[in-house]
């Protein structure tokens, strides 16, 4: 019987985790109003930190040294790249296969080390997420020893990954086993979310359990899941990936794609996601930089500020992937270490900073009715909410533009909304080559 009939029986079955050879935590339910769930709030700023950029040795302090410059950039969840030890046999390097689910990697530091770096992160308001691969594990994870029988042939995109050791869901043991190491994060380190990697390799129901049981311990927790596949909203997943989104705004920077066409892929990326979802949006990650540099999409750091800025006034959870903020342009392979200066007096990080100043500050506006001005190669749109409006441009083009500032904005006084400038508008605004403006009033 292969893994597609067994999927309704293992339905049945997945009612709760049970602890197999693993530590056995009790779930410790958590008052909402102990918890923050920033999504309520429309003003999730997502830092994706690959801690291989950081240091060679000991990154998680480096890493908490970096939390002052990410609480000025607004930064309210760090999501965390694997943390776990990685397989050695037949390995590529990837931190996507996991030797040891209750360990940490050694160059990063101590188990003690990462608690001290998500207690600081508490004490700023940030929240801290793991990535977690339930896919598939190292070949020499110890699990592939004491239980050949938790593992199946590879499917899929399984086949190319020769590193990896796919885990059969259709076991109940290794639903339950799953399920407690990942609570075990939850409550013995504080976590409050997981990046679950590969989740369309998993079947729904485990999903479905398991959010339920880590909802148990924590009933705000965050859960992303790295597909586009809206099953997965159903699952219990709070936010999905926007590839398609992702695919556009490349288009439109690299190849002279019309606003147009990017404005539509994202209407039917939220045609498809339920209220209260959302999806997350960045214009690029550690698997898009690993295959291209950013350059070949958005040329220059003011290219990429410029997709940035645009990507997220559209709406979503806005996602920046360590390097973009300092204005690093190239491939970067994140199956090796590749270390980078991150100086918090960097001109483009605080160009990201006054940014996201913008974006967290005009939360109320963007909760408002959104009106679209765009021209082919100039997004533009309007936002209102009661008394309150703001106006966005956004220059998609290496080369100056021109638009025709739309009403009740033209001649009107207006905030600058990344400077906290006072000016009055003209009938006409001219934008600097990947230039943007946000003004309020």
């Amino acid at each position: 019987m292969n893994k597609t009939i067994l999927i309704s029986l293992f339905s049945l079955l997945l009612l709760s985790c049970k602890p197999v050879d693993t530590p056995t935590p009790t779930p410790t339910p958590v008052e909402p109003e102990d918890t923050t769930h920033y999504l309520t709030a429309n003003t999730t700023v997502v830092y994706e930190c690959n801690e291989r950029l950081f240091a060679r040795q000991n990154a998680f302090k480096k890493i908490q040294d970096y939390l002052p410059t990410l609480q000025e950039m607004q930064v309210n969840v760090l999501w965390l790249m694997p943390v776990h030890p990685r397989g050695t046999e037949n390995s590529v390097g990837s931190p996507y296969c996991v030797k040891n689910y209750l360990a940490v990697d050694p160059a990063f530091g101590t188990l003690d080390d990462f608690k001290a770096l998500v207690d600081d992160a508490h004490s700023r308001g940030m929240l801290v997420m793991l990535d977690w691969v339930a896919n598939h594990t190292a070949w020499d994870n110890p699990w592939y020893k004491t239980h050949p029988e938790w593992y199946t042939t590879p499917e899929g995109d399984e086949r190319g990954w020769n590193d990896i050791a796919p885990l059969d869901y259709t076991q109940r043991a290794v639903c339950d086993t799953m399920c407690n190491v990942m609570l075990h994060w939850v409550q013995h380190y504080g976590v409050d979310g997981f990046r679950c990697d590969y989740a369309h390799g998993v079947p729904t129901a485990f999903w479905d359990s398991t959010i339920n049981v880590l909802r148990q311990a924590k009933p705000d927790i965050i859960m992303l899941a790295e597909t586009s596949k809206t099953e997965y909203f159903r699952a219990g997943f709070d936010w999905l990936y926007s590839w398609s989104y992702l695919s556009a705004i490349q288009n439109l920077f690299k190849d002279g794609k019309k606003v147009s066409s990017l404005l539509s892929t994202s209407r039917t990326e939220y045609a498809s996601t339920p209220k209260a979802k959302e999806r997350l949006r960045y214009i690029t990650t550690h698997d898009a930089s690993s295959e291209n540099a950013p350059s070949t999409f958005y040329r220059t750091a003011d290219g990429e500020l410029a997709a940035s800025c645009l990507t997220f006034f559209l709406g979503g959870v806005p996602m920046i992937y360590s390097s973009q903020e300092i204005g690093y342009l190239q491939r970067i392979n994140f199956f090796d270490y590749k270390i980078l200066s991150f100086d918090a007096s960097n001109a483009t990080t605080q160009r990201w900073a006054a940014l996201m100043r913008a974006y967290v500050a005009t939360a109320a506006e963007r909760a408002g009715e959104r009106k679209d001005h765009s021209t082919e190669s100039v997004a533009v749109f309007t936002y209102q909410q009661g008394k309150k409006e703001m106006l966005v441009a956004v220059n998609c083009q290496n080369s100056p533009a021109e638009i025709s500032v739309p009403a009740p904005f033209a001649e009107a006084t207006v905030t600058n909304a990344l400077n906290g400038a006072t000016l009055q508008l003209d009938a006409t605004l001219a934008l600097d080559a990947y230039g943007y403006v946000i003004y309020t009033k």
